[in-house]
């Protein structure tokens, strides 16, 4: 290849011929439609690693927006990074460590963790955060919130597990034994394990899911952080909330329409909100079949039940922010592809005309009391 241009180059070029790199927050083939109603302000792209942010700003970066792995979306994780110093990781999905890499973000800054729920897509790179992170720059304990047990019994065994994130820490710290054991030969804290002041401690926190008086569980140096129910799949999954000067944030996870965020969401700055394609494209592009193919019928049905059980459609999403009126509705766990974005904001729109963006990895929105800037970094 020739000499080629630098990632800061590339910062130079005008708007419209970088237009493919989609920095103005939208994403790669976004359709045009849904580029011009996006709302909200943007300056370009941004290279890492990101410039301080100043006291008076929350920023939030997109590492996975995806429940299905793909190139520019691996699956669910948020940063939020506030103007005391702090920072918050909300979900963990697999393939996200290599965005949090790309970003310059140490494994330091990787200490606080919630979770919405433990579904393998929120929570596979829990892994590589825990197993590495003492051998890196993280030496303290790894922080993590998340919800209580289901309670639900099995119908056909009659068992009833605990299955709330207390059990699942235990179950994992013995899963990873073999791996700490092989990194004893390292400092990894302070003090030794289980001294709470070593890498390889956890602090779990248990979150009642039940609970719907929206529960302060993180109030520290300006920022508080609350949870609420969420209706996904089965009991046990919750939604956050996280306020910091006088903005707020909420991002939901995995979840169905419900009254929660209706109630809780009411003028939110950034409200970040799952939403699925129809069934019928989600069985075109995900199981490559069409009507009238063997199979195509089955394939609906499984699609349309797991819409039902677990997910929030076009319209409903647009509905839920004509409820809410956020500064900026945040789509996430959605496949942002060209043809699937215009048909999408066709569906919001029915209800709901405010800024909204559909988020895919790398997105960057910087709030502070007068504006919300969308950016894209660009990575090497």
């Amino acid at each position: 290849m020739g000499k080629g241009i630098s990632r800061r180059d590339m910062l130079k070029i005008p708007t419209v011929a970088a237009g493919a790199l989609a920095i103005a927050g939208m994403t790669p083939g976004t359709s045009r439609a849904a580029q011009e109603q996006s709302g909200g302000s943007t300056a370009g792209a941004v290279v890492p690693p990101l410039r301080p942010i100043r006291a008076d700003e929350m920023r939030i970066t997109f590492l996975g927006t995806s429940f299905l792995p793909r190139t520019a979306q691996e699956c669910n994780s948020v940063y939020v990074e506030v103007g005391s110093g702090d920072q918050f990781i909300f979900d963990c999905g697999s393939g996200v460590v290599a965005k949090y890499n790309a970003m310059g973000i140490p494994y330091s800054k990787m200490d606080k963790i919630f979770l919405t729920h433990l579904h393998g897509d929120h929570t596979s790179d829990l892994i590589h955060i825990y197993a590495f992170g003492p051998s890196g720059d993280r030496k303290t304990p790894l922080q993590v919130w998340g919800p209580s047990r289901s309670n639900m019994r099995n119908p056909s065994t009659g068992e009833n597990p605990d299955d709330g994130v207390k059990a699942f820490f235990e179950a994992f710290q013995t899963m990873m034994s073999w791996h700490v054991q092989g990194f004893s030969f390292l400092q990894t804290g302070v003090g030794p394990r289980g001294s709470g002041q070593n890498g390889y401690d956890l602090a779990v926190t248990e979150l009642d899911w039940t609970d719907r008086s929206l529960p302060l569980i993180y109030d520290k140096n300006g920022t508080q952080i609350r949870y609420f129910p969420a209706a996904h799949d089965r009991n046990g999954s919750i939604s956050y909330k996280l306020t910091y000067n006088g903005m707020s944030m909420i991002f939901t996870g995995d979840t169905k329409p419900n009254d929660y965020v209706t109630t809780h969401g009411k003028g939110v700055d950034v409200l970040i909100h799952e939403m699925v394609v129809p069934p019928e494209t989600w069985v075109e592009k995900n199981a490559g079949l069409k009507p009238g193919q063997d199979g195509y019928n089955e394939a609906l049905k499984i699609a349309q039940d797991v819409q039902d059980s677990s997910h929030t459609p076009q319209k409903a999403f647009g509905y839920i922010m004509s409820q809410t009126k956020p500064r900026l509705a945040v789509v996430t766990h959605f496949q942002v592809n060209s043809d699937t974005t215009g048909p999408a904001l066709r569906d919001i729109r029915y209800w709901y005309r405010g800024p909204v963006v559909f988020a895919t990895d790398l997105l960057v929105l910087t709030v502070s009391p007068k504006r919300i800037v969308q950016q894209r970094a660009l990575i090497d």
